[in-house]
């Protein structure tokens, strides 16, 4: 059996969209944090690829975002501007200001998350559907 076909037999992930969002941000997170302790031990060398992890972490998330003109997405892109700009610069103190404003997203999005479920499995919100996604990128 062709690997795609077996691929689109599974069965769909149990993962709403805002966990996916909070995997996302923790991601982000630790390879932050990494890049501070490597930087603190002076070792740039293996904090250049976390940085640069940790950087398309946050364009996804960042991508994910419709720039429809709300203050609200406005001023979500804005700070993921900042982030990126941050890692961008690579100084440990540029890192941790990117780090707090991530870690402060995922707060506020990890406080969503009870209503962001409801609102998905209520059929609000559509449900992740990866075949489609999968077909779409393929």
């Amino acid at each position: 059996m062709n690997p795609y076909a077996k691929y689109v037999q599974q069965p769909s992930p149990c993962w709403t969209r805002i966990d996916m969002l909070l995997a996302l941000f923790d991601g982000a997170v630790e390879r932050c944090e990494q890049v501070v302790a490597a930087l603190e031990r002076q070792d740039r060398e293996a904090a250049q690829p976390l940085l640069n992890k940790a950087r398309m972490i946050v364009c996804g998330l960042a991508s994910g975002v419709v720039a429809d003109g709300d203050p609200v997405t406005t001023n979500i892109l804005r700070l993921y501007e900042y982030v990126l700009h941050s890692l961008g610069q690579g100084g440990i103190e540029e890192v941790r200001g990117a780090l707090t404003v991530l870690r402060t997203l995922r707060e506020g999005f990890q406080e969503a998350r009870p209503e962001a479920v409801a609102l998905e499995r209520n059929g609000v919100i559509p449900p992740i559907d990866t075949v489609s996604t999968v077909r779409t990128l393929a």
